[in-house]
């Protein structure tokens, strides 16, 4: 199936997409109910079949930690399954994660910035 992503679009966020959206992985991952959110099914067969690894990671904590830096935030449940989501990751949509992309980048550049000027009042105030 082709997708229209949007140019300058993270590889990550276009990998990520097309495994949830392929039809063949739903045992494993698959949308989540709502389609702006995607739930790891079987973690066992996720890390047996090296899903990880096509996202340039070694370790699950690490895709985890990948998932947060572009825009993914868990998703609570009782049931223990692992679910995540983002208001612009939608079914049928993937033009939207453009949007959170840059909004992802907003994030972390404040953070940075916010950290940059501690660290600069800091060597001021000696």
């Amino acid at each position: 199936m082709a997708h229209n992503f949007p140019k300058g679009l993270p590889v990550f966020h276009m990998r990520i997409y097309k495994l949830v959206e392929d039809p063949e992985s739903d045992p494993i991952i698959s949308w989540g109910k709502d389609n702006n959110s995607f739930v790891i099914w079987n973690l066992e067969e996720f890390d047996r079949r090296n899903i990880v690894d096509k996202f340039d990671c070694n370790r699950f904590s690490q895709f985890r930690a990948d998932l947060r830096h572009y825009g993914f935030r868990r998703i609570k449940k009782g049931s223990g399954e692992l679910e995540y989501g983002n208001e612009d990751f939608v079914r049928g949509h993937p033009e939207r994660m453009k949007t959170m992309m840059i909004k992802a980048f907003r994030k972390h550049r404040a953070k940075f910035e916010a950290k940059e000027a501690a660290k600069e009042m800091q060597r001021l105030q000696i």
